[in-house]
């Protein structure tokens, strides 16, 4: 069974969850220094989102189409997404098995692996709430 119903679902989760990222200091500061620009490209159910940290100071989270040249580029199912942010991913074993495709630098997006790990802790505590609605 999916974790998520469908695209909308899927999108208001994410939304939701780097919504609290930007707005918690220890996780975002390395992100916005980061000055990264990365797409995320989701399937079964479809999505796309785009974080941009570009100017080192403003923190843009974009749902679905954009004129926003991103660095890197994330393509995975949306269920791998949910593996990713529940702490059940390697994400360099995923890359290399193809469960993550990656376009761009992966390099400095593995880099920034540490400073998201506690969004670990967020993100369940979001998947709950969509649950009880």
């Amino acid at each position: 069974m999916s974790t998520f119903k469908n695209s909308d679902e899927l999108n208001q989760v994410m939304l939701n969850l780097w919504t609290e990222i930007s707005q918690t200091p220890h996780i975002a500061s390395p992100l916005l220094e980061s000055k990264l620009i990365v797409t995320f490209h989701y399937r079964s159910p479809d999505g796309k989102l785009t974080i941009d940290c570009a100017n080192g100071s403003d923190f843009n989270i974009l749902l679905g189409d954009n004129e926003i040249k991103p660095l890197i580029e994330l393509f995975m199912k949306a269920e791998v997404a949910n593996e990713f942010w529940l702490g059940k991913i390697n994400v360099p074993m995923a890359l290399l098995s193809g469960k993550i495709v990656s376009k761009g630098p992966i390099n400095k997006a593995l880099a920034l692996l540490p400073a998201i790990k506690p969004a670990f802790q967020i993100y369940p505590n979001i998947i709950a709430k969509l649950n009880q609605l």
